[in-house]
C-alpha cells in the first residue's frame, strides 16, 4: 500500500526484538521504496540505526543513511523512512 503524497510504500510490521516499559527495539527489513510514512513518537528519544542498505530519514532535516550511519530524533517531532535500497533498519525507541 503506497502512503498518498509521501511516495512510501508501507513496510511490513518490524520484527520486535525487545519491548520493556522504557522502549522498545524494532527490526525492519525493506525493499526499495518501502518505508515508515511520518509520524511522531511523543516523550522518547528515538536512535535509527542503518543495518544494511541505504535510507532516506525525513524529519527536520533529511539525511541520506548507509550502512553502519546512526542517527537519533526527538520523538515529539515528525519523521518518516524511506529505503532507497533493499536493507534493514534497527529502531530503538527510548522512553515515552
Amino acid at each position: 500500500m503506497t502512503i498518498p503524497d509521501t511516495g512510501i510504500q508501507r513496510a511490513a510490521p518490524p520484527q520486535v526484538l525487545a519491548a520493556t516499559p522504557h522502549g522498545r527495539a524494532l527490526l525492519f527489513t525493506l525493499e526499495a521504496g518501502q518505508g515508515i510514512p511520518p509520524h511522531r513518537h511523543p516523550g522518547a528519544s528515538v536512535i535509527v540505526a542503518v543495518l544494511s542498505g541505504q535510507i532516506e530519514v525525513r524529519a527536520q532535516t533529511t539525511q541520506m543513511l548507509g550502512a553502519g550511519e546512526v542517527t537519533t530524533h526527538d520523538g515529539n517531532g515528525q519523521i518518516s523512512l524511506l529505503a532507497l535500497q533493499p536493507g534493514q533498519v534497527l529502531v530503538t525507541l527510548l522512553g515515552g
